[in-house]
């Protein structure tokens, strides 16, 4: 059970696994108001991932059936609103069926001029609409009312909410109407689909839903309200359908503000246009009806493309802009935010941009990967559709699955690696879990040494790491930006990822759950690593950076990157104090403008040799301390490929533990400043942190050199048990201060 306890409705018995779910409490209330219901069933299955996939498809379907069990058409109106409402549209169609099947034969142009009235009529009901215009449909609502024995308030506000949307209603109908004017219909007959299902062989539980379909021609239709349907679809057109196009013209009413009846030809003999055929038609005026939608649309809100600079762009991305002003898809606008970032945009696209190439270029490796993942997970899970037209459900399968997505999903080995889709990834890592798991317990056995503490921790060592809640909130977020940015362009009308957006309450509730991965400072531990080879030469090189960065970090609370790229040209003197210039030149990144700062060099990294490397790489004409530090091709940094290695090193020697790395020695340089009770202000000035008041942040550089050296000689680490580079090997130095070394 303990393996599946995360996959909803799935459960583990001996027998295999079961979907079980709990009816909702609305459904419960109708069934029985005192058990609690449950659908429950096997899967005939024991494999897990053939289990997670069947889950999966009923958890579909009972959503599906339980949102249309408790579906309400319009939340704003009553039950009895809605009969209302149901009746007139039944009675609007079934009127007009009931005259055409009744009605003579009639020419091409008679058939025109109809569909030409009921287009009128809609002319009629936008403007009424628009307007709030109810008085189309007060008559047809009075009829039906007295018809049903139903009283309506005229002056209260559900009487204005019904007749608003009767208005709609009226709007539907005709359009519905038009298309038979022109002997289009949607769908086939009644009886024809009767007759087909009972030649096919479709499960009889299919038959109850065609056979509630009765023909129209059997509907019963009052004539109160079948002559009031009449009167409001073709206002003063008794009968349109069964009379000659010239006969109808001249009883139509003159045009006016609010209707505008089109004019019947004269003579059936003079050009007009040709009719459609009855599928060519209707799909031609549906494909009108979306194109006329678009126009709308883009003319109420054009793309505001001169927010941007479009030079910044591919070719392949300027071209879909000039030809999508509407339509853009979900893997074309990931694509458009990702071009963006790396040009250096900022997030705001609702006003005027222009990129910065080095914003552009620190986006791209702090989170470039964020639009690589969005590219592949989203579209698996969704699809290359146009982006205002994803499904909210298809994206709320993919948040389901997000959080099981592996830590390492898209770094490490190739078991992370993504290759058939996120799916299989974790119906994969699901697998070797629960097999890891099971092997770990059959291992430990079952003997009566064999305690539940033990049986435990077997588990807990089985699993796979996840991702984490910062991480799903980040992946998150960015589709919900990149909705935002299109948004803001005015390329879409609306942004159906705004759902993905994570409060700071849920994300505190995900991350209860979850280990606490804050740093910590090293203890005696750093004693165990400066023990390890590295540091017990002899060396190759003197200028080894596993050796100086991990001693520089500590001594001094350098950040990874700015130990990793200094110069020599970045060290000095001033009053005797030996100091270095942490700054922003010749390619050398800092993280914010406090952390440009001059610092005295630690007295024991004096000692160790740390001004003999400066002047060794001076007279070598070395640019770099660390003349083979690589930059990273990701991140472009030279941290991105020592962080790494330095892990492997750690890792190698038996001198790695989790949240023990490289910035946590920066973080135990600042607990000992902190430990003294004296200036802050000193501190964060060490540290390359923003000011604690406004003294600090604008007359700091009144800080002497000797102030910041007497403040960093408080920290203070044993370094008696490590070699020299440019001396005595630690074998050596151990016999000088009366010490045996352990060398590994």
């Amino acid at each position: 059970m303990a393996g599946v306890a995360h996959i909803p409705h799935l459960e583990k018995r001996p027998s295999g696994y079961f979907f079980r779910r709990r009816l909702p409490r609305a459904l419960r209330e109708i069934a029985d108001p005192v058990q609690k219901i449950s659908l429950c069933f096997s899967l005939r299955t024991d494999v897990i991932c053939e289990a997670k996939i069947l889950v999966a498809r009923l958890s579909a379907l009972t959503d599906l059936g339980f949102a249309l069990v408790k579906e309400r058409p319009v939340q704003h109106l009553s039950a009895e609103h809605v009969s209302l409402l149901n009746e007139l549209a039944r009675f609007q169609i079934a009127a007009h069926e009931a005259l055409r099947a009744s009605a003579e034969p009639r020419s091409e142009a008679a058939a025109n001029f109809a569909a030409q009235s009921e287009r009128a009529t809609q002319d009629m009901l936008r403007r009424a609409l628009a307007l709030g215009d109810r008085t189309p449909v007060v008559e047809p609502l009075r009829d039906l009312a007295r018809h049903f024995g139903v009283s309506l308030d005229e002056s209260s506000t559900d009487w204005r909410a019904l007749a608003f949307e009767a208005l709609r209603v009226m709007l539907d109908v005709s359009r519905e109407r038009e298309k038979r004017e022109v002997g289009s219909y949607a769908e086939p007959t009644p009886i024809f689909r009767s007759v087909m299902a009972s030649r096919s062989a479709s499960p009889p539980a299919a038959l109850p839903v065609v056979a509630a379909q009765s023909p129209v021609s059997s509907l019963a239709i009052p004539s109160a309200a079948a002559s009031a349907a009449i009167s409001i679809a073709v206002p003063n057109i008794p009968a349109a359908t069964t009379t000659s196009a010239p006969e109808a013209a001249a009883n139509l009413p003159a045009p006016t503000a609010s209707t505008t009846a089109p004019t019947a030809p004269a003579d059936t003999s003079e050009a007009s246009p040709e009719p459609p055929t009855p599928t060519s038609g209707s799909d031609a005026r549906v494909v009108t009806e979306k194109d006329d939608e678009t126009a709308f649309r883009i003319k109420m809100r054009p793309p505001l493309l001169e927010n941007i600079d479009l030079r910044d762009l591919s070719p392949e991305m300027r071209n879909i802009l000039r030809t999508k002003p509407r339509g853009i898809t979900l893997l074309e606008g990931i694509q458009l935010k990702k071009e963006l970032k790396c040009a250096g945009y900022q997030d705001d696209f609702s006003i005027e941009q222009t990129g910065d190439k080095k914003a552009g270029k620190k986006w791209k490796s702090n989170s470039g990967s964020k639009a690589n993942v969005a590219e592949k997970f989203w579209v698996e899970f969704v699809g290359d559709v146009p982006f205002e037209d994803v499904d909210r459900d298809d994206i709320r399968d993919a948040l389901k699955i997000l959080p099981d997505l592996p830590l390492q999903h898209s770094k490490g080995t190739d078991k992370f690696v993504a290759k058939n889709g996120f799916r299989v990834l974790v119906d994969e890592i699901d697998a070797e879990e629960e097999r890891a798991e099971k092997d770990a317990l059959k291992a430990l056995g079952n003997g009566p040494e064999v305690t539940e503490a033990d049986r435990e921790k077997a588990r807990l060592d089985a699993r796979i790491p996840r991702l984490r809640a910062e991480t799903r909130s980040k992946h998150r977020g960015y589709i919900k930006s990149v909705g935002k940015m299109l948004y803001d362009l005015q390329l879409i009308d609306r942004n159906p990822f705004e759902i993905c957006g994570v409060p700071n309450k849920l994300k505190d509730q995900w991350k209860k759950s979850e280990e606490k991965r804050k740093r910590i400072c090293w203890d005696d531990r750093f004693y165990i690593l400066l023990r390890s080879p590295v540091f017990q030469g002899p060396f190759d090189d003197p200028g080894e950076p596993f050796y100086w960065i991990p001693l520089i970090a500590r001594l001094m609370g350098l950040r990874e990157e700015e130990a990793c790229q200094l110069g020599p040209e970045d060290f000095g003197t001033d009053k005797g104090i030996s100091y270095l210039d942490v700054k922003v030149l010749d390619a050398n990144n800092v993280k914010t403008e406090e952390s440009q700062r001059r610092m005295p060099v630690h007295p024991t990294l004096i000692e160790l040799g740390l001004l003999k490397l400066v002047d060794l790489r001076c007279k070598q004409g070395k640019h770099r301390l660390f003349v083979h530090l690589t930059r990273g091709q990701t991140k472009g940094t030279y941290s991105e490929n020592f962080s790494k290695n330095f892990t492997y090193y750690r890792k190698k020697h038996q001198c790695y533990w989790e949240g023990l790395d490289l910035h946590a020695m920066r973080t135990s340089f600042n607990s000992d400043l902190m430990n003294q009770d004296k200036s802050d202000a000193i501190r964060c000035v060490l540290l390359g942190h923003d000011p604690v008041d406004e003294g600090a942040k604008s007359y700091a550089q009144g800080l002497s050199l000797r102030t910041l050296y007497e403040r960093i000689c408080d920290v203070e680490i044993d370094v008696s048990m490590i070699a020299r580079p440019f001396g005595e090997t630690a074998v050596e130095r151990g016999k000088v201060v009366g010490i045996r070394s352990v060398q590994d």
